[in-house]
């Protein structure tokens, strides 16, 4: 009978204590979503936080290696002492400044796991805030291109004086001819090419380069001086209003 009683009795409770377990149940797996979700998203914000680096274990450290040494030992030993006293000032600038900082950068130097100091932290944070924005750059490639074209025309120059004052007249023109496109705004290129063109015989080319010259440069006298000699072999050695501005412009000209 009293067996049958206590049987009653856990049948009467088992209902309860089911729900009761898996309320439970439902509780603990909704705290562990929660804090998941609060470490989650707490994450970035430790990420923005100053890293901790171990100044004194690493001063230690090197003072002990410092140790090993015998002709040195001192000189090391203050070494590694002024390297931690540099560290220690660095981590108080930096905690400090630390809010100025780009978040993204922050973030990017911290995540760096070449970064193991407070003063290469410091570096790499400093650096990001005098780095050039994207235009700057562009402006810098934009140069180095110029750079590059005015060392290409400078050559081109050097090599069309060269072939034609050895008489290389055609290899003169190419050179020019490169030159003009590097620099088509350079009156003196016209010119050269222009001489080149009257040496081969070839006037009317050459009178079309001295006047894209004096176009360039309208006070350019050695340019009228070369385009009235040449309009003067073309006229039969008959003088010309060209030489006479020549001299105008400069008195040793055309002499």
């Amino acid at each position: 009978m009293m067996r049958e009683l206590i049987f009653v009795q856990l049948t009467y409770i088992k209902g309860p204590i089911r729900d009761l377990v898996r309320s439970m149940h439902i509780i603990f797996v909704t705290l562990v979503c929660v804090a998941a979700a609060l470490i989650a998203g707490a994450a970035p914000v430790r990420a923005q936080t100053l890293p901790i680096y171990d100044v004194d274990a690493e001063t230690a450290k090197c003072l002990t290696q410092a140790e090993t040494g015998s002709q040195w030992a001192d000189s090391l030993k203050s070494w590694c002492r002024s390297i931690g006293k540099d560290e220690h000032t660095a981590h108080d600038q930096l905690a400090e400044r630390w809010e100025s900082y780009d978040k993204g950068k922050r973030t990017s130097c911290v995540a760096d796991k070449g970064i193991a100091d407070y003063s290469t932290l410091k570096t790499c944070l400093e650096r990001a805030g005098t780095e050039k924005p994207q235009e700057q750059q562009q402006a810098k490639a934009t140069t180095t291109d110029t750079e590059t074209n005015e060392k290409a025309y400078l050559a081109a120059v050097r090599e069309g004086n060269s072939a034609y004052s050895s008489g290389s007249f055609g290899n003169a023109i190419a050179s020019f001819n490169l030159a003009i496109r590097l620099h088509p705004e350079d009156a003196s290129a016209f010119n050269s090419r222009g001489n080149a063109y009257a040496r081969t015989g070839n006037l009317y080319r050459a009178i079309a380069d001295y006047n894209e010259a004096i176009r360039l440069k309208p006070n350019y006298a050695a340019a009228f001086c070369n385009r009235g000699l040449a309009r003067q072999k073309l006229n039969g050695g008959k003088d010309n209003d060209d030489k006479i501005k020549a001299r105008q412009l400069d008195a040793s000209a055309c002499r």
